[in-house]
């Protein structure tokens, strides 16, 4: 069996190759904006016009006093580890070489909470209110996804 068709085809070296990450499909357009807005690697919240509070995941109106007036606002990218959970189990196939990964909800100074992957942690490091900084992975050509890593880590490699 010296062609790959001769192969089965989960044993095909086509087959092994781990498929791309996938990009988040937003269905509406502020939602969009929000991930246009990550692409020039910084991270952008809208803040309130009416109460000046900060809010994620993007939205017409204000939770806090109902304004449908905002605007986008830079992000100092520092925050706090909040939650986490260690996953041992790849839910997309893209994944499966980097397991087990951090998921991980992190404060942000501006205090809002975002989901994202906790990159270059050892898992005994982890504790509640860990300092953490944004970082961006590319996941494709075109595409940069919001990490973030401790920030000794990032010090050290700054």
């Amino acid at each position: 069996m010296s062609d790959e068709k001769d192969l089965p085809p989960k044993m095909r070296p086509s087959a092994q190759a781990a498929p791309a990450k996938p990009k988040p499909r937003p269905q509406d357009p502020v939602e969009q904006e929000f991930w246009n807005r990550c692409q020039d690697g910084n991270l952008y919240f809208q803040q309130c016009e009416g109460c000046g509070s900060f809010r994620h995941l993007p939205r017409y109106m204000c939770a806090r006093c109902g304004s449908p007036e905002w605007s986008w606002e830079h992000s100092t990218g520092n925050g706090t580890l909040f939650s986490w959970t260690v996953t041992h189990q790849a839910l997309h196939p893209a994944f499966a070489g980097e397991i087990p990964f951090i998921a991980a909800v992190v404060e942000l100074e501006e205090g809002v909470r975002m989901a994202t992957r906790l990159v270059d942690c050892a898992l005994d490091e982890l504790e509640l209110d860990l300092p953490v900084t944004l970082d961006f992975e590319p996941i494709s050509e075109d595409f940069r996804l919001p990490v973030f890593r401790p920030v000794a880590i990032a010090r050290a490699e700054g």
